[in-house]
């Protein structure tokens, strides 16, 4: 069966957002030829983010934020088609994507008996960075569970790196989700300061304490992972700077936590 470009899928697209204005139209855009919905959750942006999707013909629900798992928990609560792609605002389905899901859906790929059809989807996603497509340094091929039937996928809900849990057989999709996560190295600075806090949340649910190898070696060795083992020199200077903002981020995480269990000792003191 030749693919219709106007024909829906029966994939209902969820995104996530707060303040976004600047990136959620180009992520609504990508989808918008083939999700039979798109749903955006919005955690009181104060921007035109909900303006834009609305207008955009997006379903715009808004609910305070409680975790990432918990708002793509609820997000997908809200979807009607069996299956779910879930994109963060700073994401876009390449054309080369869309094509893949044309083809594998519209070709009766699921049309299969229960016992051997696929539940779930790892789609690879590219970074553009300084310019470039970084393709090196562990961030390609970065292979994400994304689109999976909703009735046999749920997000886990840790304080970081939530990710999609599928009961079921899954595959691979070859071409890729594009990111567009850091526009400058300010925002960069900015996203290693903020996940450092969820990652020290993340370490005392472990029970973690940070010392001076944490806070020395550590960051040492993440450089050393991100720019020789796994080949981030050949991204040129992309590359490079990704390696230090690595290192400085796995520094920033320990540095929290050190300074939680400090306190903590002169509180215990003082009591």
């Amino acid at each position: 069966m030749d693919s219709n470009p106007l024909r829906k899928l029966p994939i209902s697209v969820t995104i996530i957002t707060r303040n976004e204005e600047a990136r959620i139209s180009d992520a609504i855009r990508s989808v918008q030829s083939f999700a039979s919905e798109i749903i955006v959750v919005d955690s009181h942006s104060s921007d035109r983010t909900v303006e834009i999707a609305q207008a955009l013909g997006a379903k715009v629900v808004p609910h305070p934020f409680e975790g990432f798992g918990q708002q793509k928990n609820f997000a997908q609560s809200q979807a009607t088609q069996e299956w779910v792609l879930n994109l963060d605002a700073d994401e876009r389905v390449s054309p080369e994507l869309e094509h893949e899901l044309r083809r594998l859906f519209e070709g009766g790929a699921f049309e299969e008996p229960v016992t051997g059809r696929v539940d779930g989807f790892y789609l690879p996603r590219k970074t553009w960075y300084l310019n470039r497509w970084v393709m090196h340094g562990g961030w390609y091929p970065n292979y994400l569970l994304r689109l999976a039937r909703r009735e046999r996928s749920q997000w886990t809900e840790p304080s970081l790196h939530e990710a999609l849990e599928v009961k079921g057989k899954t595959a691979k999709l070859r071409f890729p989700l594009e990111h567009f996560s850091f526009p400058d190295q300010r925002s960069h600075i900015l996203k290693n300061i903020e996940y450092a806090a969820h990652a020290s949340r993340a370490l005392a649910q472990k029970g973690r304490k940070a010392g001076w190898l944490d806070l020395s070696v550590r960051p040492i060795y993440k450089f050393f992972d991100v720019y020789l083992l796994k080949r981030g020199f050949l991204d040129g200077m992309a590359g490079f700077l990704i390696a230090v903002h690595s290192a400085y981020a796995v520094f920033l995480r320990y540095a929290h936590r050190y300074e939680e269990t400090e306190a903590k000792k002169r509180n215990a003191k003082a009591t």
